[in-house]
């Protein structure tokens, strides 16, 4: 390491993590302002909560904009469509119940327009039933009860009646929708018990491939590749096919493409064969790594105690920031626009985007708070276990309980600093993508649509090299006790001196742990849509009307447990890999060898090699 006193600092280091005692509280303005955004949330959450009304987001409005079973027509809960004619649904009216009475086949395919007849003579007071059949509140388009077409219905959500035919459903189906904002809080609170039951199933799924991983992490490596290869030859030899089958086709993609596809696929299948020769004593180094982050995991089990607080404080903070969500939707005016749906009709102000918006800022960098305080004390613990391995005094220390303390009485400013960078790059990705998504010029522009594709690689590349230079941080401060950005230098001076080791071996662990975070959040996501989709009444018994909100919900919920779960690994390997280089420096320090003496018996079998020691 380039630093100034470089060798007394290694030597400071060769018993371990430096002691509590020697250790003062880091970042502690970070620590400070982010109680403060989170107090402010909660203070905009209980504003909200006096002037709105959660009850308004989902209810039907009629003509008038009046939400129906609210105020005036709290006795009148269930927005009905008076005329199944797809040109009229914007002519509605509140009832007190949903009719029930057999009609003909396809009778409500026809639209009656009203006539003179049929309305009242006389002024009636607005919420009066004009009928027997159908008691509702009628408005200034439905004059009279006797106006709308009766069919049989249902209670649907407890706000909608809709009818039992599926072909007279199909017709109302369009107007059931609403704005974007609401579609997805409706669809997420008429989902929100399947929710809560797939995101359970979702952390036992994780758990159990933690185990797993555990066991067989030889076998996933080889099977990850062998995959990769047998996958290359398979689309290889279909996209020949379509070559083939293409020659006398004039649609489609030309032949010529077809061929190239195959020819890249099979380029990229033999390419992985040649690496895999090439890089063997590599891959086995990987292998070696991960062994030892089993063997951490095996001797401490406690660590899984870590992921499901981590997983725990994630189900509270999505709650709480789901409701205010709501909250803050519930304070917007119906609009004035007629001949109008009867959802969506909610319209909002600037303060209230903004709160929106500050809110899924705050909500990004809570998220990475939890998964940044989960790696800070899995590398803790990692680091106290590594130097338990020799001769360095700390066998009477408790790994994870020395890593507790230090999270959260020294360096939990740290952590938060860590947090913050994080979140503005994933605030400041998402807006981007909502730019982009909105801008219609950018869309059919070729140029623009480029520009738009390399400055989105370029932050997701500075996105994980944040990612994977914060986990070095961690590392750093619980072995020497600096602030975030001292740590951040001595890190990057430790990543720039091993470069080789770092690339080779991190990839090979981020890609099993990406493989295993993709893989659960896509089996888990996939399952859930086909049972809302497929099986609405009989699973929840609520509305939904796009499967694809929830859907999304759950799958960033649990892409956030698989993370936090698969970081017992993930921040293990890449823990004594950056544990490995500071035990050379060491060894370096004090002029004896140029190997580490401290490192586990797992990895020190294929290290003894000089093929994976860091050349001078």
């Amino acid at each position: 390491m380039q630093i100034q006193d470089g060798n007394n600092l290694m030597l400071n280091l060769s018993n371990g993590p430096i002691d509590n005692s020697r250790r003062s509280c880091t970042n502690v303005f970070c620590a400070i302002f982010y109680a403060g955004i989170l107090l402010s949330i909660f203070g905009i959450g209980l504003y909200m909560n006096q002037s709105g009304n959660v009850l308004l987001i989902d209810r039907g409005y009629d003509p008038d904009h009046r939400p129906c079973g609210i105020d005036t027509l709290r006795d009148y809960p269930f927005i009905y469509f008076t005329t199944l004619n797809s040109d009229f649904l914007w002519k509605t009216v509140c009832v007190q119940e949903c009719p029930s009475v057999p009609v003909a086949k396809h009778k409500h395919l026809q639209f009656n327009p009203p006539t003179t007849t049929t309305v009242p003579t006389t002024t009636t007071p607005i919420g009066t039933p004009q009928n027997s059949q159908l008691k509702c509140a009628v408005n200034s388009v439905v004059t009279s009860c006797s106006q709308a077409t009766l069919y049989n219905s249902i209670k649907f959500d407890q706000r909608v009646c809709i009818p039992t035919d599926p072909d007279q459903f199909k017709v109302v189906q369009e107007a059931l929708k609403m704005g974007f904002l609401h579609q997805l809080i409706s669809d997420i609170s008429g989902a929100k018990y399947t929710l809560f039951i797939f995101i359970v199933i979702g952390t036992c799924f994780t758990l159990s491939f933690t185990y797993l991983l555990k066991w067989c992490s030889k076998t996933v490596i080889w099977f990850i590749i062998f995959i990769i290869v047998v996958l290359s030859i398979f689309f290889g030899y279909y996209s020949y096919l379509q070559y083939r089958a293409s020659s006398s086709m004039t649609i489609g993609l030309s032949p010529t493409g077809y061929l190239l596809q195959s020819i890249i696929w099979w380029c990229f299948g033999l390419g992985t064969i040649i690496l895999t020769i090439c890089f063997y004593k590599r891959i086995n180094l990987a292998i070696a790594i991960i062994k030892s982050a089993s063997d951490f995991v095996t001797k401490n089990v406690s660590i899984v105690i870590v992921p499901i607080f981590s997983t725990l404080a994630t189900f509270i903070f999505t709650i709480i920031f789901i409701y205010i969500a709501f909250l803050i939707c519930s304070t917007g005016t119906p609009g004035d626009k007629q001949q109008q749906w009867p959802f969506g009709q909610l319209k909002y102000t600037v303060l209230q985007y903004f709160s929106g918006f500050y809110l899924l800022f705050a909500t990004f960098w809570t998220y990475a708070l939890i998964i940044g305080v989960n790696s800070f004390i899995i590398a803790g613990s990692v680091c106290v276990w590594y130097w338990q391995q020799g001769k360095s005094g700390q066998e009477h220390v408790q790994p994870l309980n020395s890593s507790w303390k230090r999270c959260f009485v020294y360096h939990f400013g740290s952590i938060v600093l860590g947090a913050l960078l994080l979140g503005l790059i994933s605030i400041f990705r998402s807006f981007f993508e909502y730019l982009y998504r909105n801008a219609e010029y950018m869309r059919n522009t070729d140029g623009c649509q480029f520009c738009f594709k390399c400055c989105a690689c370029c932050i997701w590349c500075f996105e994980r090299f944040l990612q994977y230079l914060n986990q070095n941080i961690y590392v750093q401060i619980n072995m020497t006790g600096d602030g975030f950005f001292h740590a951040a230098k001595k890190g990057l001076d430790i990543m720039s001196n091993n470069p080789s080791i770092v690339m080779q071996v991190v990839g090979l662990g981020d890609l099993i742990n990406n493989i295993a975070r993709i893989m659960i959040t896509l089996s888990i996501s996939m399952f859930f849509f086909r049972s809302i989709s497929e099986l609405p009444q009989l699973l929840f018994g609520g509305i939904v009307i796009n499967p694809y909100n929830p859907t999304l919900l759950l799958a960033i919920i649990i892409f956030v447990i698989a993370t936090v779960f698969t970081n017992i690994f993930g921040v293990a390997i890449e823990s004594i890999l950056h544990l490995y280089c500071i035990d050379q420096e060491i060894a370096r320090a004090k002029q004896s060898s140029e190997d580490a003496e401290m490192c586990p018996a797992a990895l020190r079998e294929f290290l003894n090699d000089k093929v994976f020691t860091q050349q001078k």
